[in-house]
């Protein structure tokens, strides 16, 4: 119902085009700004921000989740449970964020590496502490393939494993890690190990960049 209670005209006006869009082509779709970025992000394994993951499960902002190595991990004063109260851009007056829509207030959060952020946040034990964070690149690790060997104590075989959860690639980075060179890699160090089959887990992968898929 929270949820529900926040739709505005812009959420509408995203399901108007996606209607229209989807009746003449199954395969076209709308991306509004934010879910532009969201996609992005999916797509690259990797955004610039602070490195927390964030709920909303009424009208405070809840963090869930610290992303190991990330901003406000190496910063260490922000924990999972705290409530995000008000963000500051550095030295700027705070903006309340309770009873806000969580997209508005993570970008707020979210911004360019080496600025400043300061979240006021509610601890698990009642106290009010203003938090400073450069942000940095974030890499999302689950984003990208990895690979292990399985060995069957029947056959006594080496099965190499592969999970790709999706086709990623970093289409602003000529550098940046694609899922084709990273499956590559995977491959000859599989090969060095000399494995006797290979299994390549597919499962949840939602798509993503055709060349790489291609590739």
């Amino acid at each position: 119902y929270y949820r529900l209670s926040k739709i505005n005209e812009k959420d509408i006006l995203q399901l108007y085009f996606n209607s229209i869009a989807e009746y003449y082509d199954p395969h076209t779709g709308y991306y509004p700004p934010k879910d532009k970025e969201n996609f992005d992000i999916s797509i690259s394994g990797k955004l610039e921000g602070i490195g927390a993951t964030l709920s909303q499960p009424n009208a405070y902002i809840k963090v869930e989740r610290i992303v190991p190595g990330s901003a406000c991990w190496k910063q260490g004063d922000l924990e999972v449970g705290d409530l995000i109260l008000k963000v500051a851009q550095a030295d700027e007056e705070p903006v309340n964020v309770v009873d806000m829509r969580l997209d508005e207030a993570i970008k707020m959060i979210r911004g360019k590496k080496g600025t400043e952020v300061r979240l006021t946040v509610k601890k698990a034990d009642g106290s009010i502490m203003v938090i400073p964070i450069i942000r940095d690149v974030v890499v999302i690790e689950e984003t990208f393939a990895k690979s292990t060997i399985i060995k069957d104590s029947l056959s006594d075989k080496k099965i190499g494993y592969i999970y790709l959860p999706g086709f990623y690639a970093d289409f602003d980075d000529a550098k940046g890690r694609r899922s084709s060179l990273d499956i590559k890699k995977e491959l000859v160090k599989l090969n060095k190990d000399k494995v006797d089959g290979l299994i390549v887990d597919l499962r949840n992968n939602g798509g993503g960049s055709l060349l790489d898929a291609i590739d």
